[in-house]
């Protein structure tokens, strides 16, 4: 299995010039936790960061600034860690590990944008294999059992 096979095709997205509290309405609004942050160009989308709930309240609380004052670009993570859409499970698992994070932007081979996966859509697909091997072994006990 790969990502591509179980990351979400529906992507929010925001801009770096945008409004801050444009972008948490959107994030209020969808009743999700993170954007990924998109250069201006018009296309290709490329990842260019990430904004996430915390990314919000972190930022706003170290500059001491009204939320309607900053744009996305203030308090986005930036140079975020994308997953390729033809990498395995284990692998995208390992590098959230490493960078600390809950969720990646998917991109094409030449770094387009094409969904975004997180531990939830990774945990029931670890789960599935996991289940599929299990049923691995029992078929195998059972045919030894037999014989």
């Amino acid at each position: 299995m790969t990502v591509g096979e179980i990351c979400s095709r529906e992507v929010y997205l925001a801009k770096p010039e945008q409004a801050l509290v444009e972008a948490a309405r959107e994030m209020q609004h969808r009743h999700i936790g993170a954007l990924v942050v998109v250069g201006s160009a018009a296309a290709p989308l490329r990842p260019i960061g990430m904004l996430t709930d915390r990314d919000i309240v972190c930022g706003q609380v170290s500059r001491k600034a009204d939320l309607h004052c900053l744009t996305v670009a203030d308090v986005m993570s930036g140079f975020p860690l994308t997953l390729p859409e033809d990498g395995g499970l284990s692998e995208a698992i390992a590098a959230l590990q490493v960078r600390g994070v809950r969720r990646a932007p998917v991109v094409s081979a030449a770094g387009d944008l094409v969904g975004i996966v997180t531990l939830d859509d990774l945990m029931p697909a670890v789960a599935a294999e996991l289940n599929a091997l299990a049923n691995l072994m029992a078929a195998q006990a059972s045919v030894e059992t037999q014989h």
